[in-house]
């Protein structure tokens, strides 16, 4: 590892004194809440909803598979 200086491990000690401030929460709750959102907000995306699609000339007529 190369030296640091110590504005480079200020920066640092500042980063890291930032991070531990911030509020974390466990998967296991934010990703049930991101699936609920994102279902609920698929009926208004027009990349999701193909009825929307149907006034876009510059479509694909080919499908698209998300994972």
């Amino acid at each position: 590892m190369e030296e640091w200086d110590e504005i480079q491990m200020k920066n640092e000690v500042d980063s890291r004194k930032y991070q531990l401030q911030i509020t974390r929460e466990k998967s296991s709750v934010t990703i049930p809440e991101l699936v609920k959102w994102t279902e609920e907000k698929m009926a208004e995306d027009p990349l999701l909803n193909a009825e929307m699609m149907r006034d876009n000339p510059w479509v694909d007529s080919g499908k698209c598979v998300l994972l």
